[in-house]
């Protein structure tokens, strides 16, 4: 039985090409270990990390670092929400009305929303409200005629 060839720089390998999505013939770039070597498809001229071609020589991979897990950016709205009224006076919510003039962090009390807060001022006729169930772009200063 013939020994393996040791991987050189420049030698041709076969590999799986995530561009091509199948096996082609690759030149070696890089070689850090003989299973961890950075290559280029000659069909398609990307360069990625070495995957042998299925069936042939197995690697050990290496396990996942564990990911932190990511919030519901509902979740993290609320929490923002939850932390604003705690410095706010819940007391001292004025009524919305698209007629007032509000500035940030004021407390307003929505018919439909509920208790929010100012968070910005977009222009002089828009505000950023933060309510429990999300952001909300407002309107304020509004005349009519």
């Amino acid at each position: 039985m013939p020994e393996a060839k040791k991987p050189e720089i420049g030698a041709e390998i076969e590999a799986l090409c995530p561009k091509c999505k199948g096996a082609t013939v690759h030149v070696i770039e890089v070689i850090k270990t003989p299973e961890l070597m950075k290559v280029m498809c000659k069909t398609c001229l990307n360069s990625h990390r070495f995957r042998p071609p299925k069936g042939g020589a197995t690697k050990t991979l290496k396990t996942p670092k564990a990911k932190k897990p990511k919030l519901d950016p509902q979740t993290r709205e609320e929490r923002k929400w939850n932390r604003l009224l705690e410095h706010a006076d819940k007391e001292k919510a004025v009524s919305y009305s698209m007629n007032s003039s509000f500035t940030e962090n004021d407390v307003i009390d929505h018919t439909k929303f509920g208790v929010g807060v100012v968070v910005k001022i977009l222009d002089h006729g828009k505000i950023t409200v933060i309510f429990q169930d999300g952001l909300r772009n407002m309107v304020q200063n509004f005349k009519t005629r």
